[in-house]
C-alpha cells in the first residue's frame, strides 16, 4: 500500500495522507508526482511505457511516496525504473505545473555521458527506452502516442529552453 501526502493547490502540505489507489481529493486538494527529463547533448531519454500502463511515450516519473521530497522521489523513480542511480547534485528543479488532481514538479538531469549507460528496465513499467530530439518528440506529441502530463512539461520547460 503505496501512501500520498496531500497538498493544497499553492503546493503546501495539508497533514492529510491518502493511500495511492484509493485517493479521494477535494477540488483544492492535489498529489503530488515527480518528473524527470534525462538529457544527453540535444536529445532526451524517453520511455515506452508498457502496455499495462498504457503503451505511450513519456519521461520518467511516478508519484511521490509519504514523506518523500519530490527530488528525493525522482532519484527513486529513475532507479526503479531505469536502473540508474543519478547524482542528486546534478538534479535541476524546472518548475510544477498542475495536472488534474496532481502538482507535477519537473526536473532536468544533464549528463554527457548518460547516452553510453546500460539501463536496467522495469518490465512491469517501461517497455523500451529511446534517445529523441525535440523534434522526435514533437511528432510523438503530433501523433497522440506522447502521455498528456508528459507533453506539459514539455511544452512548458523543455521545448524553448533546452
Amino acid at each position: 500500500m503505496e501512501l500520498l501526502d496531500v497538498y493544497d493547490i499553492n503546493g503546501n502540505k495539508t497533514g492529510r495522507i491518502v493511500e495511492r489507489n484509493n485517493c479521494s481529493l477535494t477540488e483544492n486538494e492535489k498529489v503530488k508526482v515527480v518528473v524527470v527529463w534525462l538529457k544527453c547533448g540535444n536529445k532526451f531519454l524517453i520511455q515506452k511505457v508498457s502496455k499495462q500502463k498504457g503503451g505511450l511515450f513519456a519521461v520518467t516519473g511516478g508519484a511521490v511516496s509519504s514523506g518523500n521530497t519530490s527530488k528525493v522521489q525522482a532519484q527513486i523513480e529513475v532507479m526503479e525504473e531505469l536502473g540508474y542511480n543519478l547524482d542528486l547534485s546534478q538534479l535541476k528543479f524546472l518548475g510544477s505545473i498542475i495536472h488534474n488532481d496532481a502538482i507535477f514538479d519537473v526536473y532536468m538531469f544533464e549528463n554527457n555521458n548518460l547516452i553510453k549507460t546500460n539501463f536496467v528496465l522495469q518490465e512491469s513499467e517501461v517497455e523500451s527506452v529511446y534517445w529523441l530530439s525535440k523534434t522526435e518528440i514533437e511528432e510523438k506529441i503530433d501523433k497522440g502516442i506522447f502521455r498528456k502530463s508528459s507533453i506539459k512539461g514539455f511544452e512548458k520547460f523543455i521545448k524553448n529552453n533546452y
